[in-house]
């Protein structure tokens, strides 16, 4: 049998792929070697979408802070899931998409959670989603005040704009929506007026209860004074109203809408 280094044509052919192994090792190494060279390092970041509306100093140093672990490596090597995970992480990001812009940019692009209401000490999405955010004076001054269990942020999301929804045919404004730990709805008014919408025991329990009212929006109008009032809506076919005008005291009225309260 003839021994391994005798054979001419096998020698020949291990020694190229030999070579051509040690050829491929080199380029890759040289490749990594290159894109870590300053030429393709990250210089700019441009952000897009929502961060205009915020505070834009401190969006950008909020960003970057985040960013920075993320963005170790070049323009190549950047791990971009990671600095998506980063963004996500910061509570007024409802989303985030990341793109490389050759030769050195990086364009960030940011939705961010819009304000329904104001929560506590923070705000609201329409998603139900409660985050922190810079908003100036003039936007929060809009916004409803909404309190309740945490957990019931979603339910709150959902039934703010049908409150809005319902009384807007009477002219008033909603102010403060408030939901007990028995979830038992609470709306104060513009005008100081509080109304006790009581537990949605059916689906359309709540909706019912306003409707109510809203036959007899025309003497509780009247009689709505400038200190505001109550109104108890958790009667099966009526409501109790109390206010200064109506009596002069603090006196409670039924009103009956049909059948017995």
């Amino acid at each position: 049998m003839q021994a391994f280094w005798d054979d001419l044509d096998l020698m020949q052919a291990v020694t190229r792929m030999m070579v051509w192994a040690a050829c491929a090792l080199l380029f890759v190494a040289g490749v990594g070697w290159l894109l870590q060279r300053p030429y393709f390092s990250i210089n700019q970041f441009r952000f897009v979408g929502d961060v205009q509306q915020l505070d834009q100093k401190q969006t950008h140093d909020l960003i970057q802070s985040n960013l920075d672990h993320g963005l170790a490596g070049g323009f190549f090597s950047m791990n971009l899931y990671q600095v998506q995970d980063s963004l996500q992480q910061i509570s007024w990001v409802k989303s985030t998409s990341i793109r490389r812009v050759w030769p050195h940019e990086i364009e960030v692009s940011i939705a961010a959670h819009q304000p329904l209401a104001i929560w506590k000490d923070r705000y609201l999405s329409p998603e139900g989603q409660l985050f922190h955010a810079q908003v100036d004076e003039a936007q929060r001054a809009k916004l409803v005040e909404t309190e309740g269990p945490d957990e019931a942020a979603n339910l709150m999301a959902q039934e703010l704009p049908l409150f809005q929804q319902w009384l807007a045919p009477l002219g008033w404004t909603v102010k403060k929506v408030s939901l007990s730990q028995r979830y038992s709805w609470q709306v104060t008014l513009s005008n100081g007026l509080v109304i006790e919408m009581g537990r949605a025991d059916t689906p359309t329990a709540i909706e019912e209860r306003v409707q109510r009212l809203i036959k007899s929006g025309d003497f509780v109008k009247d009689n709505i004074g400038e200190a505001g009032g109550y109104i108890d809506l958790r009667y099966p076919n009526g409501f109790a109203m109390r206010s200064e005008k109506l009596h002069r005291v603090n006196t409670e009225t039924m009103i009956n809408t049909g059948g017995k309260l």
